[in-house]
């Protein structure tokens, strides 16, 4: 396991990308919620480059998430 699939958004992200469509939304806030807080926590630490590109591809995905299941 990398640093990156060792914090815990990235589990919650997993979580979220592999949910059942009931439970999708919740899943998406709470992957989001803690992507939110790991990015404040790199607020003022330029060394995590390739954490800060893999949770932009992840609130994209999620974003996408989000809108296929409103569609549906």
């Amino acid at each position: 396991m990398n640093q990156i699939e060792s914090q815990p958004w990235y589990g919650l992200y997993l979580a979220a990308v592999s949910a059942p469509e009931q439970q999708l939304v919740e899943r998406i806030n709470a992957a989001e919620g803690a992507i939110n807080r790991r990015l404040r926590d790199l607020q003022d630490d330029g060394d995590h480059s390739e954490e800060r590109q893999s949770i932009k591809g992840a609130l994209d995905a999620l974003e996408f998430l989000r809108r296929s299941s409103q569609r549906s």
